[in-house]
């Protein structure tokens, strides 16, 4: 972990070692969320978020949560970055055919309910 400039940043291999029941981190879009004390209650269950766990999950938490799920990230924000973060080809393809199969209609994401203690 180390500092550039005002943010505080974890590299890639630091963050794969966040990867266990007991110490969980995800990243989404290059922000670093410790979700060890959620996985529990994860309304999914905890499987999605152990099979992911130390790794970037923005595609997958794009494609299974509403848009109100957003808001409720900032509880989990770690205070690091991912370091050199950028979005893979294939995510930037994902993302423009969701945008346009959203615009055209084709496609609706149900939102699901959320708790939180």
């Amino acid at each position: 972990m180390g500092d550039l400039g005002e943010k505080k940043y974890v590299s890639e291999q630091e963050l794969r070692t966040h990867n266990k029941k007991d110490d969980l981190w995800i990243s989404i879009q290059g922000k670093i969320y410790n979700v060890t004390d959620w996985a529990n209650h994860h309304p999914g269950g905890d499987q999605p978020l152990l099979n992911l766990a130390g790794q970037d999950v923005t595609d997958a938490f794009v494609a299974y949560h509403p848009g109100s799920a957003w808001k409720f990230l900032d509880q989990f924000f770690t205070g690091y970055y991912l370091k050199d973060y950028r979005v893979s080809e294939v995510s930037k393809d994902y993302r423009k055919l969701l945008f346009e199969f959203t615009k055209m209609g084709l496609f609706e994401k149900k939102g699901h309910g959320v708790l939180f203690l």
